[in-house]
């Protein structure tokens, strides 16, 4: 105890026991709001790792399927199969985004809805290869009854000259 206090104390008049009885429970008082400080600390360290972990879990994109047709689009994928971003490069693709509303959605669902009439080029890219070749897998078996798609695995390098070919193609306005 500090120094006041404890002269304070040593000023009332009563026994020991029920002196050391109040130290003591003076002592378990303080030491308990500090283990509730501790508590509070490791569940806001807690609440943030989990925050954190969620966010790289699903809003970290692991594969970009690109859809070229009339339109130019590309499909951000994160682990769960969902769209988490979409790209466009024309006046087409933003009516197309209106109108189907991609975000969030799974990119099967999606797939499956592309027009059966209109022929379109599939590229799946991926760092992963495991990962873009189980994506490519369930795209080719999605779209596997519709002729005029076509599927394609894309170099998993950022730099590859698979991923700038298609880049310069969207610039351009090419979309086959």
């Amino acid at each position: 105890m500090r120094f006041e206090i404890q002269e304070d104390f040593d000023k009332i008049q009563c026994t020991n026991q029920i002196k050391e009885e109040t130290k003591q429970f003076i002592d378990d008082q303080m030491h308990h709001k500090k283990r509730w400080g501790l508590k509070l600390a490791l569940s806001f360290a807690v609440t943030l790792l989990v925050c954190g972990f969620s966010y790289w879990f699903y809003f970290i994109p692991v594969v970009t399927i690109t859809l070229d047709g009339e339109t130019s689009i590309e499909l951000q994928i994160n682990r769960l199969d969902r769209v988490i971003d979409v790209t466009t490069y024309d006046k087409l693709g933003k009516e197309w985004c209106k109108q189907e509303n991609p975000w969030h959605q799974y990119y099967e669902d999606i797939l499956q809805g592309l027009n059966d009439n209109e022929e379109w080029m599939i590229t799946v890219y991926s760092k992963d290869e495991a990962v873009c070749q189980k994506i490519y897998e369930q795209t080719k078996n999605c779209t596997q009854e519709n002729k005029q798609i076509h599927c394609r695995i894309g170099r998993h390098t950022r730099q590859s000259n698979d991923t700038t070919q298609t880049q310069n193609h969207h610039k351009k306005g090419h979309h086959k």
